[in-house]
């Protein structure tokens, strides 16, 4: 009897140890195991730590004030400022001597030779004139000497260009010819100084590069200048002016002022849209990042034009007018999180979804830094609010959900109606 009821007791102590073991499994199987097959139908991504910049790659044009220095007479040139040096209004760039004497007495040499081979054609003339001999061929002889006279014409013609070639030659060595820089200079206008002993009465850069843009490409005329203009202007050849000799009104040097410049771009209108008036952006320059300004966006139809200012010049800057480089609107670091990660909620705040260690979604505020349109750069741990309150925030290894669901959404909008 004992024995039975000894065996009772067992039997009940192994059934209630059982169901507990049971309840203990079931337990885990909802803490872990349902968690985990659900949250194989869902895509998250760990938070971390990184760096986004909102930029964007253009091909700009420049545009700068400049002035176009030519010489008051022939001179021979003696540079006293290195091409890129700052100089001040009243400095002499360029030292020049008159030589007008010298190209004079290299014009009589020229003319004495012409004269002799004058006398030679008429010596010739006259000789062919005596070999004729008889009346009957006088015709023949006139007919000849006219074609004397017209290659005497046409030799003087040659020596008269030799002449100009010579004397453009004697001015500057290396030109090619002198009208090297006459449609240079009527592009220009009336557009350019003279000097007479090589000093400036502007201050600036030293160059002497010209190509014809100075007077139309300026801060002055930009906004008359559309994308046909900007991209003429600003694709001319430059030409090197002369370093030994010039003529009369020939350029021997280019002054750049030293103040604001401009930076032209166009981008879609989509696009353009992160550029804001008067906010700092920075453009990259021999692998630098320069501060400029944002001085105006204006829509021209299918796409926006984006005009920066900046004061800061650099190297290579005399020499071109067209910069490729990268502009960046924003940069910031932080956690890096996925746009379509974040939701608003009805009370305007936006955060994203957390997935806690029970495998619950928790709704967490963020604050974006940055964002490039795919994704962004958001504070971690704490940040304060637009009322100046301490928010916490997600931090470091966080568990996003990527793409929120339908119900967590409703429960935001049920949290929101159960607080009212």
């Amino acid at each position: 009897m004992e024995t039975n009821r000894r065996g009772l007791f067992n039997k009940k102590w192994i059934v209630a140890f059982l169901v507990y073991i049971g309840l203990v499994a079931l337990c885990c199987v909802a803490l872990y195991v349902v968690p985990s097959v659900i949250g194989m139908f869902e895509r998250t991504y760990i938070a971390e730590h990184g760096k986004i910049d909102v930029a964007d790659e253009v091909s700009a044009f420049i545009v700068r004030d400049e002035r176009v220095y030519v010489a008051g007479q022939k001179s021979s040139i003696n540079r006293l400022a290195d091409s890129n040096r700052l100089v001040n209004a009243g400095t002499k760039v360029v030292e020049l001597t008159p030589v007008k004497d010298t190209l004079d007495l290299e014009a009589e040499k020229e003319e004495a030779g012409a004269d002799a081979e004058t006398k030679t054609d008429d010596k010739n003339a006259a000789e062919s004139k005596d070999k004729a001999g008889t009346d009957d061929t006088k015709k023949d002889k006139d007919s000849k000497t006219e074609s004397g006279d017209e290659k005497k014409d046409d030799k003087k013609s040659e020596q008269g260009d030799t002449e100009k070639t010579e004397e453009a030659e004697a001015e500057d060595p290396k030109a090619e010819s002198l009208g090297r820089y006459s449609g240079i200079m009527e592009d220009l206008g009336e557009e350019y100084s003279v000097t007479e002993d090589g000093s400036t009465r502007t201050a600036g850069y030293v160059s002497y590069y010209v190509d014809g843009a100075e007077s139309r490409l300026s801060t002055k005329a930009i906004e008359s200048l559309n994308y046909k203009d900007l991209k003429e202007l600003t694709g001319r050849k430059a030409v090197k002016v002369p370093s030994q000799n010039c003529g009369k009104n020939y350029p021997v040097y280019k002054i750049v002022r030293n103040r604001k410049w401009y930076l032209v771009y166009y981008l879609k209108k989509e696009e353009a849209a992160k550029y804001t008036q008067g906010e700092t952006v920075y453009i990259e320059v021999n692998g630098e990042n320069v501060p400029v300004t944002v001085r105006e966006v204006r829509d021209e139809g299918k796409n926006t034009r984006i005009t920066l200012t900046c004061k800061t010049f650099f190297d290579g800057f005399l020499e071109i007018r067209n910069l490729d480089t990268k502009v960046t609107v924003e940069s910031a670091e932080g956690l890096v999180l996925e746009d379509g990660s974040i939701v608003e909620a009805p009370d305007g705040k936006r955060g994203v979804f957390v997935v806690n260690k029970l495998g619950q979604h928790v709704f967490t505020p963020v604050r974006t830094k940055a964002d490039d349109g795919t994704k962004c750069v958001v504070y971690s741990d704490i940040y304060v609010d637009e009322g100046g309150n301490y928010v916490e925030t997600i931090g470091t290894y966080d568990e996003i959900i990527a793409e929120p669901s339908e119900e967590d959404i409703a429960t935001l909008k049920k949290g929101s109606s159960d607080k009212n």
